[in-house]
């Protein structure tokens, strides 16, 4: 099969693996770089300060092979003025490079949108002013799609938004073996 023909089924290959959160394997807190928006945002129908950040994002397990469950916590915290009780988590997944050499050459034909998928996760958790809460997603990984690994390097960055303002981001550099 001619790279033209398998360039579509890389990119669903692709996509798939960082739709189904493949790639958060060997985390570690030392590639975690925290980007926290500028607190004091107000909403346009509130007058109560809405701000929070990030405390932590945790990993059932510190490493996954490709095919494992992975279970993923997002602790916050409500540093505002108003309870948040509408949070949306936005997940936006890079694929920097795949292992393999085949994953290599189709990586070089996509572009940096085609490279990328981004997902939101709705939540309805009420948090008061200066407590912190929890958001918790899990994700099947994929070893491998149309033959193609999908072993390799990821960026993904993690936007907390609360009550429709955006608190805080954080990017993580994701390894998938």
């Amino acid at each position: 099969m001619d790279m033209d023909r398998r360039r579509p089924l890389i990119m669903i290959a692709v996509l798939t693996l960082i739709t189904a959160g493949a790639l958060i394997i060997e985390f570690s807190n030392d590639e975690v770089e925290d980007v926290s928006a500028t607190p004091g945002a107000t909403p346009a129908s509130s007058s109560q300060e809405v701000s929070g950040r990030i405390v932590s994002i945790e990993f059932d397990k510190p490493s996954y092979n490709a095919g494992d469950k992975v279970k993923v916590s997002l602790n916050f915290e409500n540093t505002g003025e108003a309870d948040l009780t509408s949070e949306e988590v936005v997940i936006r997944a890079y694929c920097e490079n795949l292992d393999s050499m085949l994953g290599k050459m189709a990586l070089k034909t996509l572009s940096d949108e085609e490279r990328s998928k981004t997902i939101r996760l709705k939540y309805t958790v009420n948090v008061k002013p200066g407590e912190t809460g929890t958001l918790s997603a899990s994700f099947q990984t994929d070893a491998e799609m149309e033959g193609v690994s999908l072993a390799g390097d990821y960026e993904v960055t993690v936007t907390l938004k609360g009550n429709g303002v955006t608190l805080a981001e954080k990017k993580l550099n994701l390894r998938l073996n």
